[in-house]
């Protein structure tokens, strides 16, 4: 019995396909002779070990493609995206347009309805993560100016009132210094 170099079904020597997934068996002649090579000394960061592999009758196949005794190789792993790739459209980290922009900012003018529209954009109520991040922002900066004013309020009140009660107060003197007549 030969193993299918796919998918790993065991199949008899004289198909010519696979009876599981249906792609062509290689046969033994086929194969390039390889010369069994040392295998991959893991690397001294946290690499995963690998499963064990199953024990098969005859020797199994090498795995999607690899040849037998080669040691995998594995692409190396990229994060980085081309940044000059084109997003695709409605992409939620399209950018704003300007225009955008512009109807945010008019939209911010409305009294009320811009503060329920900083809330839905700023909870996740838009689609593009830059409409989000300015919601975010705009109520940061409405926090801060609310706490300023009512701070500056109560500031310029008691002030206010020093000076109020010191004029009345020097009213009152000059009331008593000028005669009544």
């Amino acid at each position: 019995m030969a193993f299918c170099t796919f998918c790993g079904a065991q199949v008899p020597d004289d198909i010519k396909f696979c009876t599981a997934c249906g792609k062509p068996m290689v046969s033994k002649a086929d194969r390039p002779i390889t010369q069994p090579t040392q295998p991959v000394q893991p690397t001294p960061q946290a690499a995963p070990q690998p499963m064990q592999q199953p024990v098969y009758p005859q020797q199994p196949p090498p795995a999607y493609g690899i040849p037998q005794g080669q040691p995998y190789a594995a692409p190396p792993y990229s994060t980085a995206a081309d940044p000059n790739a084109p997003l695709p459209p409605g992409s939620k980290y399209e950018p704003v347009t300007t225009g955008g922009f512009i109807g945010m900012m008019l939209l911010m003018l409305i009294p009320i309805v811009n503060i329920i529209l900083l809330l839905v954009w700023a909870c996740g109520g838009c689609r593009k993560v830059n409409q989000a991040n300015f919601a975010r922002a705009m109520l940061v900066v409405l926090l801060i100016g609310i706490i300023l004013s009512v701070v500056l309020t109560f500031v310029f009140q008691s002030l206010w009132k020093e000076a109020a009660d010191s004029l009345l107060q020097d009213y009152e003197g000059l009331k008593e210094l000028i005669p009544a007549e």
